[in-house]
């Protein structure tokens, strides 16, 4: 029986965190284990997390007594599944993330017998929309796009603090429907398996094969952008990524980034400095392997 590791990366909203651990102790896999990161300085989330799974054996809880962000804190928790559990299969899971069918994980493998996928993506739906997140398109397809994009992100900062980018925006697509940016194909095919696409960074599952030949994600020190990087990755490496329809997982989609930012201009303002950060990475990464 093959090592299963699901790494929970924990913020702030601990209620989603436990209803992602219990739907994953809920499925019918024996050989897993739950490695929950406290992403999270605050002492109270630690207690909340301790009160209910200290006794179980199942699970192991890693504080990092800071907020290490995406990339990193994942990658704490990769590398305990991979060093202390030999994991065969490591699962990066955002805490907002809840399985509904029992047998997941017997599907997963049995998926990856027969295909021999490197990273592995399920239909992910929101519980926001009910819309299908899986796969994702790739805009940040080019140097010339990425150095767009980061231009803009940057005018967006900017009128953020003016308060004015929301109004801004508004205004151009009136004036300018047509955008010089590429702009997300809305005719994704949700329905059908997909290789070589990019997945949804909310969940994701990694193969023997890739975790004997990495340790996690790119170790950004941003949010935002770990999907892309980690797309641009697969498709440098040249790494099998798989979109398999016919597993699924829910998403409350932004609940911690909710929780602490609310849903305006802080929010907007968090999500374009972060972007700025992560796509020149992003460049760097293109640079070096032209």
């Amino acid at each position: 029986m093959a090592k299963f590791c699901f790494v929970v990366l924990h913020y702030k909203t601990w209620w989603d965190t436990i209803d992602c651990v219990d739907s994953i102790l809920d499925t019918t896999y024996l050989d897993k284990h739950i490695i929950i990161v406290n992403n999270d300085e605050d002492d109270f989330s630690q207690k909340k997390l301790l009160e209910a799974y200290s006794s179980n054996n199942t699970v192991t809880i890693i504080d990092t007594q800071e907020n290490l962000g995406f990339s990193r804190g994942n990658n704490i928790g990769f590398m305990y599944a991979k060093q202390q559990l030999n994991a065969e299969y490591i699962v990066l899971s955002n805490n907002d993330i809840f399985i509904g069918t029992k047998d997941f994980i017997e599907r997963v493998i049995e998926k990856d017998h027969a295909t021999h996928f490197h990273i592995y993506g399920p239909k992910i739906i929101s519980t926001v929309d009910d819309r299908d997140q899986n796969p994702r398109d790739e805009l940040y397809d080019s140097i010339e796009n990425l150095e767009n994009f980061i231009t803009n992100f940057k005018r967006l900062l900017w009128l953020n603090y003016l308060h004015l980018d929301v109004w801004l925006v508004s205004i151009k697509k009136k004036l300018f429907p047509k955008s010089k940016l590429p702009s997300y194909n809305k005719n994704i095919d949700h329905e059908n398996e997909q290789w070589d696409v990019k997945l949804h960074g909310c969940f994701l599952i990694f193969s023997k094969e890739y975790i004997l030949n990495y340790d996690g994600l790119y170790p950004l020190h941003s949010m935002q952008m770990e999907e892309s990087i980690l797309n641009f990755i697969a498709k440098r490496d040249g790494l099998k990524t798989c979109y398999d329809p016919s597993c699924t997982v829910f998403h409350k989609e932004d609940s911690a980034t909710n929780y602490v930012y609310g849903k305006g201009v802080r929010k907007r303002r968090f999500y374009y400095k972060n972007c700025i950060r992560s796509s020149k990475v992003l460049l760097n990464l293109m640079k070096d392997d032209e």
